[in-house]
């Protein structure tokens, strides 16, 4: 076969996920790519469009209508298509909507449209990929009042490229259909990030203050958040009893978890916790917040932090419902020192998957799917040995959670799968309509490292796990494959955690490489 060259993991990678999608990771921006965006004298650089009337209002763009109607301000600038790049900029409306458009031709929102906003004050952060060499950005002011007028002021736009060394570790919200590889609070790579498809049940996930309030103070839009944006929220306790709250319907013998990022200059703590008509009374745990130490908790949930950099923890609490009802999702204040609170998020499952944001609705993070077809590769359908290493959020006891896999003919009967089974056991297995070889390496786990290796030949099976003596089954066929599956079966039974490395040998390795693979 012939050689095929590929720049980099993504071009290799058949991808989608159609959803945006958080993930913490070094972030560079490129050069300014709009002109005169801060409108510090003038308004060089836009085009009024139906008869709009551009002027500079103590430093901000103001676009005003003399029809009842809409009018525009409009830029263009290069772009290249495929490239991600992020738009900034804060809006101000008076009797309208400060409606705001992304294209590839003038007015046009084929790359992204808002909804219009007319808040006082709405500051806006978006990324997209470009989808022509020239992009055109649209500000309008979409009003039925010739009075009615919008405000622009700080527009940037700028590429985006990731995991260079001047990158700063950042919460990016990836645009739909870009991979997600992940990095740690110590910039340390821990992989493409591979997940189910999860639901954020909250509404306002960033704004404390549309919460039900009890004894607090909520100072909106104080410090800077994970996603380096100015939307997180001083939290102040104004007396005992101090908390915030939603209410979401729940389902007896689900399981549920709730998150939350939190950080503190002195020591705030907190308490996550849940209404105990729907869920077991002991269903809370404490933290001290500047530290991130475990305070206090109950004996009937799990909790879990993890640091995502500059002070910012991510906090959870995963319980099982015990009675179907409309029931409290509650984050306690429990001391009076102040702390900063951002990305609320409950989510049906056993574990804390990415961040979600939602604004008045909840809102959806789509299903990570990642293959490669073997015709890509050096693929041998005789004999191989494939290698992976990762780690997993584990099962959750309905899912047979799989590090990579493949597929013959999109048939789920014949498949070559490295992963967990529903009691988090490492395992290989190899199938041809019937199973050839179930290769069992001990327990695994959750969110720890794992190498295995797994060798197949005609009744010459064997695999490693972490260094130790193969595994062998020396009965069964090798079955007809087409697809490498990465961080899922088919398109379920995701991973839920991270892909650090695959490793394809189009021969059977020995034993004694298989073990030192895995080392």
């Amino acid at each position: 076969m012939g050689t095929k060259t590929f720049n980099n993991y993504e071009d290799l990678l058949t991808f989608t996920r159609a959803s945006k999608g958080h993930a913490l990771r070094p972030v560079s921006y490129g050069d300014e790519l709009v002109s005169n965006g801060t409108f510090d004298t003038d308004t060089s650089g836009w085009t009024a469009g139906n008869n709009a009337v551009l002027s500079v209002s103590s430093n901000r763009l103001r676009v005003g209508l003399n029809v009842t109607d809409y009018a525009y301000a409009s830029q263009s600038f290069a772009t290249e298509v495929g490239k991600i790049y992020v738009i900034t900029f804060n809006s101000w409306g008076s009797n309208q909507a400060a409606l705001w458009r992304l294209g590839t031709a003038l007015t046009s929102n084929n790359v992204y449209q808002s909804a219009g906003n007319s808040d006082d004050n709405f500051s806006w952060h978006l990324a997209f990929v470009a989808q022509s060499a020239t992009t055109f950005l649209t500000l309008y002011a979409n009003s039925t009042s010739n009075t009615g007028y919008a405000e622009y002021d700080n527009v940037s736009v700028k590429e985006v490229t990731f995991d260079e060394s001047d990158g700063t570790l950042t919460l990016f919200e990836h645009p739909n259909n870009i991979p997600r590889v992940e990095y740690d609070a110590d910039g340390n790579r821990l992989g493409l990030l591979v997940e189910e498809a999860r639901t954020n049940l909250l509404t306002y996930s960033e704004d404390a203050d549309s919460w039900a309030k009890t004894f607090v103070t909520v100072s909106q839009n104080t410090t800077t958040a994970p996603n380096k944006t100015l939307t997180a929220d001083t939290v102040t306790r104004n007396n005992s009893g101090a908390d915030i709250r939603q209410a979401i319907s729940v389902t007896a013998g689900n399981d549920y978890t709730i998150t939350i990022f939190a950080k503190a200059d002195t020591d705030a703590e907190i308490q996550i916790d849940v209404s105990n008509s729907a869920f077991n009374g002991n269903d809370f745990a404490g933290f001290n917040v500047k530290t991130g130490a475990f305070v206090s908790g109950g004996t009937g949930a799990t909790y879990s932090v993890v640091d995502v950099g500059d002070g910012w923890r991510r906090y959870s609490l995963t319980a099982t419902c015990t009675n179907t009802q409309n029931t409290g999702v509650i984050l306690r204040i429990v001391n009076d020192e102040p702390v900063y609170l951002w990305g609320f998020q409950f989510e049906q499952g056993s574990f804390p998957t990415s961040y979600i944001k939602t604004t008045g609705s909840t809102a959806t993070r789509s299903a990570d799917v990642a293959s490669i077809p073997v015709a890509d590769f050096g693929f041998n359908s005789d004999e191989m040995t494939l290698f992976v290493g990762f780690q997993s959020n584990g099962s959750d006891g309905s899912d047979y959670p799989n590090a990579v896999s493949m597929w013959g003919d999109s048939n789920a009967s014949k498949t070559i799968r490295i992963g967990l089974n529903q009691s988090n056991t490492l395992q290989s297995v190899v199938a041809n309509t019937t199973n050839q070889a179930v290769l069992n390496h001990g327990s695994y786990t959750v969110n720890t490292d794992s190498k295995v290796a797994l060798a197949v030949k005609e009744n010459d099976f064997a695999s490693s796990a972490s260094g130790a003596s193969a595994v062998a089954d020396l009965a069964g066929t090798v079955p007809a494959l087409d697809e490498l599956i990465i961080g899922g079966w088919g398109t379920g039974q995701f991973i839920n955690g991270h892909i650090k490395s695959i490793k394809y040998y189009p021969r059977r390795l020995t034993n004694a490489q298989l073990q030192d693979l895995t080392s």
